[in-house]
């Protein structure tokens, strides 16, 4: 599970922070609207390779589905 929370939005670029778990500290994810991705800026305490990932792809889904801001659990079973 990632938790997300809005951090930054402009016109250029958006920023959430994310974690997963629920547990350490936040990690940080900007989509630059021109670059049309997201990627990390600073990787949660407690994320492996997995969870940063799916925080990653969460991120661009959401913007590219104009579903902003977003305010969400990531869970998957």
């Amino acid at each position: 599970m990632n938790k997300f929370k809005l951090k930054e939005f402009n016109d250029e670029h958006v920023v959430y922070l994310y974690q997963p778990e629920g547990r350490g500290e936040w990690g940080e994810i900007i989509y630059v609207f021109a670059d049309n991705e997201a990627k990390i800026i600073k990787r949660a305490e407690e994320a492996s390779d997995w969870y940063a990932n799916k925080a990653i792809l969460k991120v661009e889904q959401c913007v590219r589905k104009n579903n902003l801001p977003i305010k969400c659990i990531q869970a998957w079973y």
